[in-house]
């Protein structure tokens, strides 16, 4: 395989090693998202005016708005409130009961406390999780389980195209997108549009890469045993934990000139699927890339992307894993799992269903 490999069925070119995957999004002037990040045209050509899909000086004041809600001191004043729900959480499942971690553990802050932050009304937050998995489905190619996603992405679009302040909690995320409207940051359109950059990144990934962790540690108990005895190593677990689980398998880029990739040169007007999973396996970076290692920490994963446009709420997202981690290390002596089901989509990857008991520390 070379620096770039050339997808003719796709009509694309893949990018999969670590190395080149990084150079790729710094490189954001030349693989621009302003075309689409989608592996299809249809989608790359009937986009809205979201942060995801946006370059440059439009790309940053989107950003601008849409990462204040994630910044630091925020996420200082959520930590208390998320812990306490972790605590009451893993506490009352330290039955030896078993249960789906997927849609109780994992799922938990994500759809209690992270969909109310966003503060859509009932109708938008009860649709969220299939919201979101119906758009990642049209993120990646047209096969036909993007086609069987537009249904709910059309009720989407309705929904956020019918959506005004009065609609969304006040104070809430989504009403932030509004004062933003209000003092000309944004426009009306684009308040209202980046809703999507809310719906869609919030949820999934952080349940898919928390159920990928806890399905880890409870395949190895001696690991687990020393995280318990270590809990520093929390973090750098969460970070082995996405670098693994990489539940966003890729995006594309556009490139709208020709670049020279190691021994490869994308010519100009090429589509450029960028993989971050695989790029997170590289042996050429990782040494033994496919094994858990509790202690490797590796900061530099692309799980949550590179770049200008890395994810704006990784810092969200690594704070609830390493809360629920901190309350299951704490409260739980024994994690225990049985098969899992795989969820099928065109993007994401992980479990859909995952047994587990949780043995509670005497």
């Amino acid at each position: 395989m070379g620096s770039a490999v050339w997808l003719p069925k796709r009509r694309l070119w893949a990018v999969g090693r670590f190395a080149d995957v990084r150079t790729v999004l710094r490189a954001d002037q030349t693989f621009v998202s302003g075309k689409g990040v989608a592996a299809n045209d249809f989608i790359n050509r009937n986009g809205s005016p979201i942060t995801l899909t946006s370059d440059g000086e439009t790309h940053l004041r989107r950003r601008q708005v849409l990462i204040q809600p994630v910044m630091p001191a925020p996420l200082k004043e959520l930590r208390p409130r998320l812990e306490k729900e972790a605590n009451e959480l893993v506490a009352g499942l330290s039955t030896g009961e078993t249960f789906d971690a997927m849609s109780t553990l994992a799922a938990h802050l994500p759809v209690t406390v992270i969909s109310e932050l966003v503060g859509l009304n009932e109708r938008g937050r009860a649709r969220m999780l299939k919201w979101a998995a119906a758009t990642f489905n049209l993120l990646g190619v047209l096969n036909l389980r993007g086609i069987a996603a537009m249904p709910r992405i059309l009720q989407l679009l309705g929904y956020i195209r019918t959506l005004n302040r009065s609609q969304v909690k006040p104070g809430g995320w989504a009403d932030r997108l509004f004062d933003a409207a209000d003092r000309g940051v944004l426009s009306q359109a684009e308040a209202t549009a980046m809703v999507i950059d809310y719906v869609g990144p919030a949820l999934d990934t952080t349940i898919l890469a928390t159920g990928h962790m806890l399905w880890q540690l409870a395949s190895d108990p001696d690991a687990y045993v020393q995280l318990r005895a270590e809990p520093d190593l929390i973090p750098g677990v969460v970070n082995e934990a996405v670098r693994l689980a990489s539940p966003i398998r890729g995006f594309t880029r556009f490139a709208v000139e020709p670049f020279e990739l190691g021994d490869s040169v994308i010519p100009a007007h090429s589509r450029v699927l960028v993989l971050f999973a695989s790029a997170n396996r590289d042996e050429r970076h990782y040494d033994d890339p496919d094994r858990f290692d509790i202690r490797r920490n590796p900061r530099d994963h692309v799980g949550w992307g590179h770049g200008p446009h890395s994810c704006v709420g990784m810092h969200l997202a690594r704070l609830e894993m390493e809360i629920i981690l901190t309350s299951v290390v704490q409260q739980v002596a024994r994690l225990e799992v049985d098969q899992p089901k795989l969820a099928f989509n065109n993007v994401l990857q992980g479990f859909k269903y995952l047994p587990m008991r949780l043995q509670a520390a005497a």
